[in-house]
């Protein structure tokens, strides 16, 4: 076969050669020559122009073969221009990427920690890698995607959830990880016909015309009334302050009592500054929102006072006021980080608050929260801005504080967070910080610990548990092995504080509530698919860490219950959480009868049951959740009749484990409520009198929907009132004197409190039914 004219004639050896020698030391002198540029290029002159002497020249560079410059030349021939006139260079190129591309594969497979090949590593069809076309290889690579999803994960993507619409015509939606809120909105018609009595309300009609307006129209300030009048109107909402030792106990109630759960007001921002300026002990000047601040904090402590019965006036009575003085700044254009901190503490508010239809206001004011915070900068580092130390560090600490809140609210409700990790810029304070700067009252939040389980455990289940595409099983387990590798803090079992009994709670079971929703998606998947033999699934792991997890929670919370049950059944939170788990339970009750459990499932939903039980007398969130509970336990004895222990009852389109796994039909529709009656909206011949303040007002008749918790019994100052046995404005004093001081805790400051004890009384003597007059500023 005659030699391509393309290809260079093969090497000789020079030792057999002599003549040779001299020849190719002259070349070689030429070479040198060429290559510093000397002498024209070798390509140039063959063909017999002029070379720049570059390396490589310029009018090798134009014709395509700057790869043979400067002793390399182009063999003649027709078509042998510009084609294959760089072999050589070519041919090292390859033997350099191949190198390269089998350095990949090895760093590969020593990456991929599994006992099967990773798809790029596997053969083709059997063929020989070096015999295997390029062409062939790169199809059949691309056949064979890293991410394409398993036939389980796509049924996984179906679990999108649930639309509710009521007769109305509103809807609420609640997303793959919301099945427990769609379960407990589902829950409203199963309520017994002699359930709890309605929750008891207080009757606004004592507030002047000018703050119901506000309050109607929050948080827009109502049309009508001129900016002009705003400072007036702010003195007329701090003439139904409480005295200054109530607001005192109040504060520290607050503090004592829900600090566990968030930082968003410390004891230094309430007492020793923000108190001292608005009872006109300090000459500051001050906003709306920082009254609203103030009210709203008066507000959530008189609803954890566990001297006072839960959902009590007194909190009522803060919380419109609070309302009104937001109304005087506008949100959307004077907004600060007073007005997020006042909307968050609003949604936790609503959220204690005893009404399960103010349960959509809870998650609405920590979204509004949220915006305003984005709108303000409080994502970005305060260090950009300047600030440093105290300002800096309070700054950092209630962001982080707001995200956490905001993540396990998308967590619940299975929606979307209004703030993204991307986005996000501002630091965790250090533990120095936190020890310099958190001061030494009750532990606030979960402090720089919590921080980072957010930063890198919470948000990653986030992104895996909402996303439209269900990432693969494997990411699943990588993150399950990140949390449960993730520090645990220690715990201090001496310090017997409220505060520090409920922090420790929550830290004992937070692995276990994010290892819970990383995985009910997969349990419920199981179960509704192969629960016949669960454990022959491929997610049968999950079934295992689900019930694991749900089984130390509900402990966890039987155990804090028994410690603290006044303070336990009023945080609304902590049933929507042992409701999750409680649901785990009895699905294993009912459908894993065949399954050898440790606990035995049907004796731990029974110990659930018997919890709510008790909850129920007193919260809210339990009293929804008992009946669905109730019907799950009639359902595990049921199976274990009917079925025995070989066959497990067929998951139906309305069934518990169907609906929590996010997998509900796409609409749920709600029959037609009747519309319910606004004060605003009555004649004055049809507005309740003011002695039946006390009593639950007849102008807001609560649906089933919203019946929360048995009536407690009056007090007896309460039946005092009702039964007109106090004469004078003393016995509004004997409410507080009920509360008693808490804590041991004594005013701080020695103030003159005659003027504003006046504006009370006359406050409280306007609600008795007699004329209502409103003293000015102290």
């Amino acid at each position: 076969m005659a030699p391509s004219p393309y290809e260079r004639p093969a090497a000789q050896d020079s030792d057999s050669d002599p003549a040779l020698t001299s020849v190719k030391g002259k070349t070689v002198s030429k070479a040198s020559k060429r290559i510093r540029g000397e002498i024209a290029c070798a390509e140039c002159r063959r063909l017999k122009i002029k070379c720049d002497r570059t390396v490589p020249c310029s009018t090798c560079l134009k014709r395509g073969c700057g790869a043979l410059c400067p002793n390399g030349t182009i063999p003649p021939g027709e078509g042998s221009r510009f084609v294959l006139a760089a072999t050589d260079h070519l041919h090292q190129k390859l033997v350099r990427m191949e190198a390269r591309m089998h350095a990949l594969e090895d760093a590969l497979a020593i990456l991929h920690d599994s006992d099967t090949p990773h798809p790029l590593l596997l053969p083709h069809d059997g063929a020989d890698d070096d015999d295997s076309p390029a062409e062939d290889s790169m199809i059949k690579l691309k056949a064979v995607p890293e991410d394409s999803p398993s036939p389980e994960d796509t049924v996984l993507v179906e679990a999108l959830g649930s639309l509710h619409i009521d007769g109305e015509g509103a809807s609420r939606f609640f997303g793959p990880s919301g099945g427990a809120e769609s379960l407990l909105l589902k829950a409203k018609n199963m309520q017994p016909p002699n359930g709890p009595s309605p929750l008891r309300e207080l009757d606004p009609s004592y507030l002047p015309p000018e703050l119901l307006q506000f309050c109607t129209s929050f948080p827009f300030p109502p049309p009508g009334i001129p900016r002009t009048a705003f400072p007036a109107i702010q003195e007329t909402i701090e003439t139904f302050l409480p005295p200054l030792e109530r607001a005192i106990i109040l504060c520290e109630t607050f503090l004592e009592h829900l600090s566990w759960m968030f930082h968003i007001v410390s004891r230094r921002q309430l007492i020793d500054e923000l108190i001292p300026v608005i009872y006109k002990q300090k000459q500051a000047r001050y906003g709306p929102h920082e009254l609203a601040v103030l009210l709203i904090t008066l507000g959530i402590g008189a609803l954890v006072d566990l001297n006072l019965h839960p959902y009590n006036f007194e909190a009522q009575h803060y919380y419109r006021l609070a309302l009104a003085a937001v109304g005087l700044q506008s949100v959307m254009t004077e907004p600060s980080v007073v007005t997020i901190k006042t909307l968050h503490l609003m949604s936790i508010y609503n959220g204690l608050s005893g009404k399960e239809s103010n349960m959509e206001a809870s998650y609405g004011f920590l979204d509004m929260a949220s915006q305003v915070a984005l709108r303000t900068g409080l994502h970005v580092d305060p260090s950009m801005w300047r600030f440093e130390g105290q300002e800096a560090y309070e700054r950092r600490i209630y962001f982080w504080n707001l995200l956490v809140a905001v993540l396990w609210q998308s967590v619940i409700t299975g929606r979307p967070p209004t703030m993204l990790s991307v986005y996000v810029d501002c630091k965790i304070p250090t533990e120095a910080e936190e020890q310099e700067f958190g001061g030494d009252g009750p532990p606030t939040g979960l402090g720089v610990w919590g921080h980072n389980t957010t930063q890198e455990c919470l948000l990653p289940i986030v992104r895996a548990t909402l996303g439209v595409k269900t990432p693969s099983y494997e990411k699943i387990m990588e993150l399950d092995a990140k949390i449960r590798n993730h520090a645990q803090p220690q715990a201090n079992p001496r310090d017997e504080r409220t505060a520090v009994s409920m922090k420790n709670f929550v830290r004992s079971h937070y692995r276990d509530l994010m290892l819970l929703f990383l995985h009910r998606a997969f349990f419920a998947q199981v179960m509704i698919e192969h629960a016949t033999d669960p454990m022959k699934s491929p997610y049968a792991h999950s079934v295992l860490v689900t019930y694991a997890s749900a089984c130390n929670v509900l402990d966890d919370t039987v155990n804090q219950f028994t410690k603290n049950p006044l303070l336990v059944t009023r945080i609304w939170r902590i049933w929507s959480l042992a409701f999750s788990a409680a649901v785990v339970i009895g699905t294993l009750a009912i459908r894993g009868i065949n399954m050898n459990l440790d606990p035995p499932p049907l004796e731990k939903f029974q110990l659930a049951c018997d919890l709510f039980v008790k909850a129920a007398e007193t919260s809210s969130r339990a009293a929804r959740a008992l009946p669905v509970l109730q019907r799950m336990l009639a359902k595990a004895y049921h199976a274990r009749q009917q079925y025995g222990d070989t066959r497990v009852p067929v998951a139906a389109q309305d069934d518990e484990i169907t609906i929590f796994g996010g997998r509900a039909e796409a609409i749920v529709r709600s029959p037609p409520s009747s519309p319910r009656m606004q004060h605003q909206d009555l004649s004055p011949q049809e507005k309740p009198n003011r002695q039946d303040t006390l009593r639950p007002s007849p102008v807001h008749p609560p649906s089933q929907a919203e019946i929360a918790i048995p009536a407690p019994p009056l007090s007896q100052f309460e039946r005092g009132v009702l039964n007109g046995e106090y004469a004078d404005t003393r016995m509004w004093e004997g409410l507080y004197r009920e509360a008693g001081p808490a804590y041991g805790m004594q005013p701080e400051y020695v103030v003159d409190t005659g003027a504003m004890d006046d504006r009370w009384s006359s406050f409280m003597h306007g609600l008795d039914g007699r004329p209502s007059v409103h003293a000015g500023h102290a």
